[in-house]
């Protein structure tokens, strides 16, 4: 009996220690818990975003889509604004639900969502000029004090509301087969492109260096194969989708254009085959072959790329100066070319081929800046200068270059010495006039008459002049170049 209040303490003591130690297991279960929610909560990953389409300019109804994901903690918020000027817009804000789990934990969450919307720029109040396009989303995660992580994107663009408007003002009188053409013409604010479409080919549009601002022109190639009357489409298109079209007709003076037998000898394709890089040396007949039709696409395939960008004013003035010597081939010249009285080819000679004495001096027909002065394939050592609006003159067979790329060469200075590199058959240069990568007739551009009427002369009466604007035709944002009769990427031509 004695012992029995021992034995209570003793259970007291037991059932205090059992209870501290469940009061212990549940605190430390409650801590594993808050972890394990916290640590999976909180994921590692930020969220994605992108925007389609991403364009530079919008007219007054823009669509988009924008896609977002999250990988792990699954999206909560995507939201879209507009800024222009000190205002903010928005366009749209969108929750997703949750799917949780038990005791809290994620459930399947929604990890990628697209999100279509359409920008009414004119709802929304905005004004034509510069204008920021802002996209947002947050994921569900438990960083950033229960906000979730977050990214973001925006879009620098311009607004485009007023519709383009076009007035075509003249076109030369005096065109010819082969030459070279000029257009005036007025727009109401800049486009994003514009000049004149024919053949498949857009030929881009200048400032007129004698008008005011919002007046251009536009010179342009004229078909070898034209006469009688033309046609060419006078285009401007905006980036938001507007375009803008006049078709203009005009009379063309055929021309005649001489038919040139060239007789081969077995020497002269000998010296082709070892002086280019062909794939059957032994075979002289591939060997020519393979110089004269597909080397010859492919530098005036590259003539095009050097001639697609030009210096936006004039840099020339006046007629272009030429090479004291004798003509020989001329421009548009039909060649068919025979070897042991067999035809094997035919080309068309794009240029004027004047002989002088040997390794003369060869002086830049005008003003300019040399974009290329290296060999190129069948012409050999050429340069090429850039004399403004798309204009280029180009000197080949050079046996020495005396210009690097990128010098400004005053009208008359040396360029190089005549010589009979690439595929000449003896000492002379060959001189062509390009239009943006187009070889047009080089006579033209000598004659100080055609000149002062059909060049200068035109721009400078072409801004007095007025006209009739064109209405804009209609179409969707981004969707320009499904317009009917659409400018197509030049294609390249086996005959040239």
């Amino acid at each position: 009996m004695v012992k029995l209040p021992k034995l209570k303490k003793a259970e007291k003591t037991i059932e205090r220690q059992t209870r501290l130690l469940l009061v212990n297991l549940v605190r430390g279960a409650l801590v594993i818990l808050i972890l394990w929610l916290i640590v999976g909560n909180l994921d590692w990953y930020d969220p994605w975003l992108s925007l389609k389409p991403e364009i530079s300019q919008v007219g007054a109804r823009t669509e988009f889509l924008v896609e977002a994901g999250d990988k792990d903690a699954g999206i909560k918020k995507v939201r879209v604004a507009v800024k222009q000027g000190d205002q903010e817009k928005e366009v749209l804000s969108r929750t997703y639900p949750s799917s949780w789990g038990i005791f809290g934990s994620k459930g399947s969450e929604i990890t990628k969502v697209e999100v279509p919307f359409v920008l009414e720029a004119k709802a929304l109040g905005l004004q034509d000029g510069k204008a920021t396009l802002l996209v947002e989303v947050w994921d569900r995660s438990w960083r950033n004090y229960f906000q979730g992580r977050h990214a973001s994107l925006s879009l620098e663009m311009m607004v485009d509301l007023v519709p383009l408007k076009l007035t075509f003002q003249s076109v030369n009188h005096l065109l010819h087969s082969g030459g070279a053409g000029v257009i005036c013409y007025r727009l109401s604010k800049a486009a994003g492109e514009s000049g004149v479409l024919t053949g498949g080919v857009l030929y881009k549009g200048f400032p007129n260096p004698k008008g005011p601002e919002g007046e251009y022109v536009c010179l342009f190639p004229v078909s070898r194969e034209s006469s009688g009357t033309a046609q060419v489409d006078l285009v401007a298109r905006s980036a938001s989708g507007s375009e803008v079209r006049h078709r203009v007709s005009f009379k063309v003076k055929p021309r005649k254009w001489r038919q040139d037998r060239m007789n081969l000898s077995e020497d002269f394709l000998r010296q082709v085959a070892a002086t280019f890089s062909v794939a059957h040396p032994g075979d002289l007949v591939a060997a020519y072959l393979e110089v004269n039709r597909e080397l010859r696409r492919k530098n005036h395939d590259q003539v095009r790329q050097v001639c697609s960008q030009s210096q936006p004013q004039t840099l020339w003035s006046g007629a272009f100066q030429r090479l004291l010597g004798k003509p020989m081939a001329r421009f548009g010249d039909k060649r068919a070319y025979f070897y042991q009285g067999r035809q094997i080819d035919q080309q068309v000679h794009l240029g004027e081929d004047l002989a002088s004495l040997e390794k003369s001096p060869v002086p830049a027909g005008n003003r300019g800046v040399a974009v290329l002065a290296e060999p190129l394939g069948i012409y050999g050592q050429t340069v090429i200068l850039d004399h403004g609006l798309g204009v280029f003159s180009m000197y080949s067979h050079l046996s020495q270059i005396d210009v690097q790329k990128g010098d400004k060469v005053e009208k008359g200075a040396t360029v190089g010495r005549t010589g009979a590199t690439g595929l000449a058959g003896g000492d002379h240069l060959h001189f062509s006039m390009i239009l943006q990568g187009e070889f047009v007739d080089p006579v033209e551009w000598w004659d100080p008459h055609w000149h002062k009427d059909q060049m200068e002369g035109q721009w400078a009466r072409a801004a007095t002049s007025t006209g009739e604007p064109v209405k804009a035709a209609a179409a969707r944002p981004g969707k320009a170049g499904k317009a009917k009769g659409k400018a197509k990427p030049a294609k390249s031509k086996k005959k040239r």
